[in-house]
């Protein structure tokens, strides 16, 4: 099953209604909003609330779980999500670290409790 534009924005809706307790709302980028046709992976992009010092990234993992959106891997200030069997590629552009080891696709991942 591949993203669709209407699948991906109702994603992000999902998102939504979870992440802002953890400091930042969600944007839709990439393919799913810039292209015609169904893509293989879903971009979205989590900025944070300005009023709040640091996105709770280890929160909102567990709570996106909770969801049905379920991390696999990452690195730093990618991570990569399952949903419905759909891939997704969530950017958290203002955390550091994390140099993508082609070797080694949960460098950097997350402890999830």
């Amino acid at each position: 099953m591949n993203w669709t534009h209407e699948k991906a924005v109702c994603l992000c809706k999902k998102i939504e209604t979870v992440c802002v307790p953890f400091g930042c709302h969600v944007a839709l980028t990439g393919g799913c909003l810039y292209k015609e046709g169904e893509r293989k992976d879903c971009d979205v992009l989590f900025y944070r609330i300005r009023q709040i010092a640091k996105i709770d990234i280890e929160g909102l993992v567990k709570a996106l779980a909770d969801n049905g959106i379920n991390l696999v891997s990452g690195f730093g200030w990618c991570l990569k999500f399952v949903f419905d069997g759909m891939n997704i590629d969530a950017f958290f552009p203002e955390e550091e670290g994390g140099n993508y080891d082609q070797g080694n696709d949960n460098a950097g991942i997350l402890e999830v409790i």
